[in-house]
């Protein structure tokens, strides 16, 4: 299955990471939602994290809590994708915005739920870690 990513929840403050998808992407295009990106084969959800991680925000990961595996169907390409979601505890390094993504902006935990264009598969995940 090629369609398998890992992604990250950055919170600090009561309030978490949003990257905005760019419009032309593939899969998940315009949304709002935690960084992430696909793993590659033969590795482990928890590396592709720390690649994906370095790729999209320049920061390393130095501890991460995995919070479980989630099927969703992609709105924009109607494929099925296996997620892996980990609640990101520490990094080293300043977040970036790169050319991974339209933006980036830290939203207040009370609001995620109320922020038009927001990845539906991250508000559930979220509320079953009793993060939101």
């Amino acid at each position: 299955m090629k369609n398998i990513t890992a992604t990250g929840f950055f919170i600090k403050n009561k309030k978490i990471l949003l990257e905005k998808r760019r419009k032309d992407e593939d899969n998940y295009a315009g949304l709002w939602a935690a960084p992430g990106g696909h793993k590659k084969p033969l590795e482990f959800p928890k590396r592709a994290l720390k690649r994906e991680m370095k790729e999209e925000l320049n920061v390393d990961i130095k501890s991460a809590a995995y919070l479980g595996m989630f099927k969703d169907t992609d709105p924009t390409s109607k494929k099925l994708y296996h997620h892996h979601f980990f609640l990101v505890k520490e990094w080293k390094g300043r977040i970036k915005t790169t050319t991974e993504q339209a933006g980036i902006r830290w939203v207040a935990l009370g609001r995620i739920k109320n922020l038009k264009n927001m990845n539906k598969v991250d508000i559930k995940v979220l509320k079953k870690a009793k993060l939101i």
